[in-house]
């Protein structure tokens, strides 16, 4: 079975929970009760640490391994670990602004002061490396300010067209880009930033797609504003609900985009010359592969029903 977290960066992702876990523990002891009740609800009771390391995860931990694999060999364990520390926290800080706009599992009053710890070990685990001055903290401004701003934007959006998604997508995952920049100025490589941060913006994409489009029943039930539901009330017939046209042609749609962003993906991670990375994507492609030949049949039964009944 094809896993692409190594053995020793699942040691590394699992030695930052237990960082993060003292950290909380001794700098906010009340508070921590609360917020690893939390953490731990995102990962639907399973240990933490497999919420980032599960193969449907976005891979924000895998990407800056990848890079510093590819530039320096050997990742620097203790560098890599701040690394790691920095985007766990960081994926947490946004994770619950994002819970409380979509209102649909708000986090409690009483965990929300965590804000203020997350945020302060996302920034400040990266002071021992670059000095106040260092071009990295412009990469971490520009990043942080992006995803603050697409936050602000996607929240007023009642409809969702294709620009506006392929713009707010990608600057959604716009934290995933500070650890790639990190290890790019650590190895002085300041040139691969852009095409790292082109990947992250493409795969940020597909994979919104892909959420979108196995929520979409969940999110039309809530009222949430997706790219996938909005093209739904654009293309649907008159005649015809949200929901049917989902079943009968909104699948077939969204796997068509989702297959042309992948093959832009592949292409991408080629003229990259990283194989960790193309085999994961491989791996991606064929796991969805697998999930539309198990849909499928289902949704094309649910579809005829759909027309009977009509």
């Amino acid at each position: 079975m094809y896993d692409a977290y190594p053995p020793e960066l699942q040691g590394i992702v699992r030695r930052a929970f237990s960082r993060l876990r003292r950290r909380l523990e001794v700098a906010v002891p009340s508070l921590s009760v609360y917020t690893k009740r939390w953490m731990q609800a995102l990962a639907a009771d399973a240990p933490p640490e497999t919420y980032f390391t599960h193969p449907q995860a976005f891979p924000m931990v895998l990407l800056p391994w990848w890079l510093e694999t590819k530039v320096h060999g050997v990742p620097a364990r203790a560098f890599h670990g701040d690394v790691v520390y920095s985007t766990l926290n960081g994926y947490y800080f946004v994770r619950m602004i994002d819970d409380l706009m979509d209102s649909e599992h708000p986090p409690g009053p009483h965990v929300l002061p965590s804000l203020i710890v997350f945020h302060t070990e996302f920034q400040l685990t990266y002071h021992r490396h670059f000095p106040h001055d260092h071009p990295f903290w412009q990469a971490f401004t520009s990043a942080s300010f992006s995803a603050a701003e697409t936050a602000s934007l996607d929240a007023g959006l009642d409809a969702i067209d294709r620009e506006q998604f392929l713009q707010t997508s990608a600057r959604k995952l716009a934290g995933a880009k500070v650890p790639i920049a990190a290890v790019c100025h650590r190895y002085g490589r300041p040139e691969l930033l852009e095409p790292w941060s082109e990947l992250v913006d493409l795969l940020g994409r597909w994979h919104q797609m892909l959420n979108d489009m196995r929520g979409w029943h969940r999110d039309l039930g809530h009222g949430t504003s997706t790219y996938f539901l909005s093209e739904a009330s654009r293309r649907r017939v008159q005649t015809e609900s949200i929901a049917e046209w989902a079943i009968t042609k909104g699948f077939d749609w969204g796997f068509a985009q989702l297959d042309g962003w992948m093959e832009q993906l592949l292409t991408a991670a080629a003229e990259m010359d990283c194989p960790p990375l193309t085999a994961y994507l491989e791996y991606r492609r064929r796991a969805l592969a697998d999930e539309r030949g198990s849909l499928m049949p289902s949704v094309s039964a649910l579809g005829r029903l759909a027309s009977i009944i009509h």
